[in-house]
């Protein structure tokens, strides 16, 4: 049995009907109270292309790189830190897994979700896609707005028709799944696809996705957001050219909706009302990352730094307690590699603990053997539980409590509900500001480069010929990096 959808005037449709319909249909999102668009997509596209450009030196990005030179596709898309042009589904493979590489990217607060990620890498890569100049087109800022906010409504809201609960809890990575979704949406609005067009796409895109969970931890990992990326282009340009697929792809019943989760009637008739919700007020369920590891980690390592100037003695444990959902994407075990070491709450609490952060640098082999670091991790203790001790009102809130205790008998204690760099407890603009500058310094930007990039790529979305210019200074002889990601400073 399919599963259909009625909108708010009685029409009963499919759900891949709906989708493809909310992509193509133009209107003003109106937003909650003194929301400003521009300024939220142009906070996501300076955080994607900062992260991005400091992953290009991760092994897992050499490795994309080294097998695009293998089998390279002549192109005019840019790989952002890379002269020259490519192909734009080996442009947006490229950049979109080095913006994952470094697990530096934005995050959901509501589910395990790295929207941007997918989305920007498949978006300019056919915004600057036409070599022929008797045919190409400038890309209208406004429209990449526009197709932004599709594509971050359209995540969020198949995440909660699956439900998340049930698709993440089977192993499937998310960002991978129903990214490529959302990217086929947003290139839909950008590329002024039909409805019709846009259900074939979505049809072809969902027989492309996958991405397990048991490769977090490793260079995999961020090629799934590559390849969803990459995916949403190819799906989109075959469906321009031509490719026909099944219509009812969400719904059918053996479609993605009942393949990669369990969706309720009751959930999947909320879908047209929950796109336009998002489409809305994805701003309020969004995180720029002030650490480079997994979200699953920040809440705690917050916590330690507030509690790390109250520390005066020897630490005898630290009992760190989080909600369940907080452990799934993370490893159980102590890492072996500083890339495993992303995704360990003992690594990051610990590493907190002795530095007053976490950068870039600190996630390699070489730092994941100071002798320091091999006596503290094995006292931080993590137990999972739905609620916060002592706080029966916050019962299925996510959350992180630390506890840290001392050899001199005494004990401090923080509870963290929302990370810093959460849109409701967001990052200020000079912060963001830094988080770009010091993730492209890790990796041997010289700071007057940096900034001029920066400034280039923060108005690339406030009007004609902006795009084209940042895009330009993207592609340009970037500075000679290391191979490797750059050592705390």
């Amino acid at each position: 049995m399919t599963i259909t959808v009625e909108s708010e005037t009685g029409q009963v449709s499919g759900a891949t009907e709906v989708v493809a319909r909310f992509a193509c249909t133009r209107q003003e999102p109106v937003g909650p109270p003194g929301t400003d668009r521009l300024a939220a997509a142009t906070r996501s596209l300076v955080d994607t292309v900062g992260v991005a450009l400091a992953g290009r030196s991760t092994p897992a990005v050499r490795a994309v790189r080294a097998w695009v030179g293998v089998e390279p596709a002549a192109g005019a898309s840019a790989v952002w830190g890379e002269p020259g042009g490519r192909g734009a589904s080996q442009a947006a493979l490229v950049n979109g897994t080095a913006g994952h590489a470094l697990d530096f990217d934005d995050a959901c607060p509501s589910m395990p979700l790295h929207p941007s990620t997918v989305l920007w890498p498949a978006l300019l890569a056919l915004s600057n896609a036409d070599t022929d100049p008797d045919t190409a087109r400038e890309t209208d800022p406004g429209l990449l707005v526009e197709a932004l906010d599709v594509g971050n409504a359209v995540v969020r809201a198949l995440g909660e028709a699956l439900p998340m609960d049930a698709h993440y809890g089977r192993g499937w990575h998310s960002t991978a799944t129903v990214g490529r979704l959302g990217a086929v949406a947003a290139l839909a609005r950008l590329r002024g696809l039909t409805v019709d067009q846009t259900r074939h796409a979505l049809g072809v895109v969902a027989s492309m996705a996958g991405g397990s969970i048991a490769n977090f931890g490793t260079g995999t990992k961020p090629l799934h957001a590559g390849l969803a990326a990459r995916d949403a282009v190819i799906a989109v340009r075959m469906v321009e050219n031509g490719l026909d697929a099944a219509t009812d792809q969400l719904e059918h019943r053996l479609g993605f909706l009942a393949l990669f989760g369990e969706p309720t009637p009751l959930a999947v008739g909320r879908l047209e009302e929950r796109l336009r919700h998002w489409e809305r007020h994805w701003t309020e369920d969004w995180s720029l990352k002030r650490f480079p590891s997994c979200y699953g980690t920040h809440r705690a390592v917050d916590a330690v730094l507030e509690l790390r100037s109250e520390i005066a003695a020897a630490i005898e444990c630290v009992d760190v307690q989080v909600h369940p959902g907080s452990l799934r994407p993370l490893i159980d075990h102590l890492p072996a590699t500083g890339t495993e070491a992303k995704f360990s709450l003992p690594f990051t609490v610990a590493r907190a603990l002795l530095t007053g952060g976490l950068v870039v640098g600190d996630f390699t082999d070489a730092a994941l053997a100071d002798p320091a670091l091999e006596v503290l991790m094995p006292l931080v203790h993590v137990t999972a539980a739905d609620t916060p001790p002592g706080r029966a009102d916050l019962s299925g809130t996510p959350y992180a409590h630390v506890c840290v205790r001392l050899v001199d008998g005494t004990q401090h204690e923080r509870l963290v509900l929302l990370t810093r760099g959460d849109s409701r407890n967001p990052l200020t603009d000079a912060e963001a500001d830094q988080k770009f500058l010091g993730a492209i310094a890790a990796v041997g930007w010289p700071e007057p480069d940096g900034r001029a990039l920066l400034e280039q790529v923060r108005v690339a979305l406030t009007g004609p010929g902006a795009l084209a210019q940042a895009l330009t200074a993207l592609a340009a002889d970037p500075p000679t990096i290391p191979d490797r990601a750059g050592e705390r400073p």
